[in-house]
């Protein structure tokens, strides 16, 4: 009989330390998503800012969102591309996914009639300034005054069928079971150009 207390004793402290563990592991992994996302839009912003203050070119400003199609600005001799509402993945992309979201290169004499780079090819020119499983929600640059532009940025890292409407502006987290596996990062500054 104190065998038998003394096991389920024992088997009820083994199954709180067992959700202890799930429960921190749970926890430890939507930070550590959450923190890739905060610091991979942080990186898009500064990146994108610092672009505008010192070359020193002409910036053209995004178009309309519109989901799906490729899209690109300008700041002087660096060429954004860009892609709203799909998924990077790094093979075999399906409909709601591709090979590239965000794509930044030096490109002379670039403007808004300059060719874009492929998107949804394994290859392309530049460099990827997101990482597989995110995409972008929000990508917009819009004159503001003289010398004085808008950058909004906002990035969404997860699976589909983790977010409530993947493709919208507005996109974010479900609250359920994965959504340790889910992030939004939004950041939206001011910039001032300072070289002509």
């Amino acid at each position: 009989m104190e065998l038998m207390i003394a096991t389920m004793v024992f088997g009820v402290v083994l199954l709180f330390i067992t959700m202890a563990i799930l429960q921190f592991t749970r926890v430890y992994y939507k930070g550590l998503n959450q923190a890739n996302t905060q610091d991979t839009t942080r990186t898009i912003i500064d990146n994108i800012s610092q672009a505008i203050q010192f070359n020193g070119g002409n910036v053209t400003t995004t178009p309309p969102r519109n989901y799906g199609s490729t899209a690109s600005f300008c700041v002087g001799n660096q060429q954004y591309t860009y892609v709203i509402g799909k998924q990077m993945v790094e093979s075999a992309p399906t409909g709601s996914q591709t090979f590239h979201s965000l794509v930044s290169r030096d490109l002379a004499g670039c403007s808004s009639s300059s060719t874009m780079p492929p998107m949804n090819s394994a290859y392309t020119t530049g460099r990827e300034l997101l990482t597989p499983k995110m995409r972008l929600a929000k990508m917009e640059v819009s004159s503001v005054g003289s010398n004085l532009y808008r950058v909004t940025v906002k990035v969404v890292y997860g699976d589909d069928d983790l977010l409530q409407d993947p493709t919208a502006a507005d996109t974010k987290c479900k609250s359920q079971a994965g959504s340790q596996f889910c992030a939004v990062s939004e950041i939206t500054t001011v910039v001032t150009k300072r070289v002509e």
